[in-house]
Order: C-alpha cells, then sequence, then structure tokens
C-alpha cells in the first residue's frame, strides 16, 4: 500500500480534528456557556431582590423621618446631658435621650474637653 509520503506500509496522518471531536468540543463549550448565563442571570435576579428590599428599607426611613427631628439639637447656651457610652483620646461618644419624645434616643459625638 502506498501512502502519500510515497513509503510502503506506513500511513501518514493528514493532522486535522474528526468531526467527533469537534462535535465534543462545540457541545463541552455550549454547556460551559450555559453554566455561565444561569449565574449572571441568577446574579441579575438576586440584584432585584436586593434593590426591593432596599427601596422598601428607604421607604421605612423615610417615613421615620419626622420623628427624627423631634430630636432637639445641641445649642450653645443650653448643652445636651446624656450617658457617656465610649471615651477616646480626643472624643466621647454619648447617648442623649430626648426630653420632647420620651423614648427616643440619639448618639451624640462630642469632643472632649
Amino acid at each position: 500500500m502506498m501512502t502519500i509520503s510515497g513509503r510502503p506500509g506506513k500511513k501518514q496522518d493528514a493532522g486535522g480534528f474528526t468531526l467527533l471531536e469537534i462535535l465534543v468540543a462545540v457541545t463541552i463549550l455550549a454547556m460551559s456557556y450555559l453554566v455561565i448565563l444561569q449565574n449572571f442571570s441568577l446574579s441579575f435576579r438576586n440584584l432585584e431582590k436586593l434593590e426591593k428590599v432596599w427601596r422598601r428599607d428607604f421607604a421605612a426611613v423615610l417615613a421615620r423621618e419626622p420623628d427624627f427631628r423631634t430630636i432637639p439639637v445641641k445649642s450653645e447656651t443650653e448643652p445636651l446631658v446624656g450617658e457617656i457610652l465610649v471615651t477616646g483620646s480626643k472624643f466621647q461618644l454619648v447617648q442623649v435621650t430626648s426630653t420632647e419624645a420620651p423614648g427616643q434616643t440619639t448618639l451624640l459625638l462630642e469632643r472632649r474637653p
């Protein structure tokens, strides 16, 4: 039997891929592409859920905004008095209870004297 090289007895390989190898490679690529697309769609669904929760929480904060405005602001003539929670070298964190709205507290960051 003569081969392409002209030497008898040995077949020369053409050096290409068979149809089966190409089909297997395309199938593997398609499956990995589908997995990536599913991950992206799941991420987008989670982002939509997160945005809905964020909007709901933001609306709840806006609904409570009038309650926060009733807490008095520290004036120069009448300082607010409260319980010191944390004391640092330059600042202290004070918990102040509102006199106008009982039960409401706020945190005040003050420079230490």
